[in-house]
């Protein structure tokens, strides 16, 4: 099938393709070269040259990176994608999971040269970009794996998911989706291949595309052509792999590296043994050891299949190889087989992360976040305070975090989802009272002197009063108050707490005893702690 895309399509001044990641993390993140084969350098943001690079070594943001012939390097990135440098790339991580203005994440990748495979994972963090840039378009992927490059030429291939491509200064989409190839230079189309987002066919792309003199038509020719003798290639040897099956060894089925998701692990192969004492067993890190997979020792070829659930609950999901071991007849031998655990899907993630209130300060307002069962993981952390969200981050391991909280009492709410989609949620009420000095103001003379005549013989000899005052707080909120109190001669004849207090403002009868002092004591107690008091004294003659 052969899709014609009108010409100059491809004019542009850059080609970008913005992939939704799984997650991302802040602007430290950092990729992890897995592994390395032939010449590759790094050219750091503040070198003056350019190094080796080596395994297990850490890309940066502003790092560039290039493969020499028949060389290749691939990395890691924090989200579960993976990266492959292939031979004569030049490559710069213009950005690294950096936030952006849509309050998620972007990270882009300059090809200045050459090529690259890449695996992105499924979408979780829908503000979130992944952006290649070659020179001439735009494109948008979600959860795909395939190959872009070129150098004046656009192609890119898909072996799973879809891309969407925008040119510069254009607003028509040409879609490419599994199993579609697109190529260009002055026009772009789009054709059917089996070899589509295939590592190895994208080098056989390159060099095709890399003549400038022919035309398009006959560049499809040719492309079609290719795809159809890779693929008799790739049966080819398949047959030779299961000629060359030695007397005492085995064979793999199985490509690598391997995408693991939620049919878990199948490794599939071959073997043939005289040796009946022979062993060919599977390991998984260091949680999965499986039974001797050989069970006929005659020198015949037998298959064998073993299947592994890989996820969290069992340990594995952070393992990156798997290793197959022959040992009979004298003979060992080993192969390694290489995982990309999609960490995004439900199969594979299985554990829901943990979210707790750690502690918190009411004086000082703020409030610490645990967030658990994270390791190796990513995820979005968001926080809300009545019902409004006040917080958001990616989070991409077990960590704590510190919250502002906000002044007076609120409900708190904290969700963690990771990439599978497992969430976990927690809420609580918690009140923000800094210290503030605050004073209680009484109605008239710290002490007054009533005079007032008794009365007539058997009346009782009754004298009341209205005590007035006010409880003056900077913010005027009675329900940042824990106590008040109001004793007369020691005794209590007021007291209220926490919702019991409406208002600063106060009235109180007090009845007065004739020919005594009269002390009345005011106390106020703020939720910080703070107190306020206040005395007053009453004297009847």
């Amino acid at each position: 099938m052969l899709k014609n895309i009108p010409a100059k399509l491809l004019l542009s001044s850059m080609f970008f393709v913005t992939v939704l990641p799984t997650v991302a993390v802040s602007a430290t993140a950092a990729g992890k070269v897995r592994s390395v084969l032939g010449t590759v350098d790094r050219w750091k943001a503040k070198q003056s040259d350019w190094s080796a690079l080596r395994v297990g070594a850490s890309i940066y943001q502003y790092d560039k990176v290039r493969t020499g012939v028949e060389s290749e390097v691939i990395f890691s990135l924090p989200d579960g994608s993976s990266i492959s440098v292939a031979e004569k790339t030049i490559v710069e991580m213009t950005n690294l999971l950096e936030p952006n203005n849509e309050g998620g994440f972007e990270t882009k990748i300059d090809i200045q040269e050459g090529h690259i495979n890449f695996a992105v994972r499924k979408v979780l963090d829908k503000k979130s970009k992944f952006i290649f840039k070659t020179g001439t378009a735009t494109a948008s992927i979600r959860g795909t794996e395939g190959y872009i490059g070129g150098k004046g030429v656009l192609f890119a291939g898909l072996k799973t998911g879809k891309l969407d491509i925008v040119p510069d200064g254009s607003d028509k989409t040409v879609s490419i989706a599994a199993g579609e190839t697109a190529f260009g230079g002055d026009s772009l189309v789009v054709v059917k291949l089996a070899s589509s987002g295939d590592a190895r066919f994208a080098k056989r792309l390159e060099k095709i595309l890399a003549d400038k003199s022919k035309s398009l038509n006959v560049l499809v020719q040719e492309v079609q052509k290719a795809d159809s003798s890779y693929q008799d290639q790739l049966k080819e040897e398949a047959k030779a792999a299961a000629a060359a099956l030695p007397e005492n060894g085995f064979s793999l089925t199985t490509s690598s590296p391997v995408d693991v998701c939620d049919e878990g692990l199948s490794v599939e192969g071959s073997y043939r043994t005289t040796d009946e004492s022979a062993t060919l067993i599977l390991k998984v890190g260091n949680g999965f050891t499986s039974e001797n997979l050989i069970r006929v020792a005659d020198g015949n070829s037998h298959s064998f299949a073993q299947k592994v659930l890989v996820n969290d609950e069992n340990g594995l999901w952070n393992v990156s190889s798997a290793t197959l071991t022959f040992s009979g007849a004298g003979v060992t031998s080993s192969k390694t087989i290489d995982l990309k655990v999609n960490k995004g899907c439900a199969e594979v993630n299985r554990k829901a992360p943990k979210a707790m209130f750690a502690s918190y300060d009411s004086l000082r307002c703020f409030a610490n976040l645990s967030v658990n069962d994270m390791q190796n993981d990513a995820g979005i952390l968001t926080v809300a305070a009545d019902g409004s969200q006040i917080f958001e981050e990616a989070v991409t391991k077990n960590t704590q975090k510190r919250i502002k909280l906000k002044a007076g009492r609120h409900d708190y709410a904290v969700k963690v989802e990771d990439q599978a989609g497992n969430k976990a949620e927690v809420q609580k009420s918690m009140g923000c009272y800094p210290t503030k000095r605050f004073n209680i103001e009484i109605l008239g003379k710290a002490k007054e002197v009533l005079k007032v005549p008794p009365p007539p013989k058997d009346i009782p000899d009754r004298i009341a009063q209205t005590l007035q005052f006010r409880i003056r707080l900077p913010d005027n909120a009675p329900e940042n108050l824990y106590k008040v109190t109001v004793k007369q001669n020691g005794k209590v004849i007021l007291q209220e707490t926490l919702s019991q207090i409406q208002n600063l403002d106060y009235q109180i009868p007090v009845e007065l005893t004739r020919g005594a002092p009269n002390h009345i004591d005011i106390e106020a107690i703020h939720k910080s702690g703070y107190k306020a008091k206040a005395k007053k004294v009453y004297e009847v003659r």
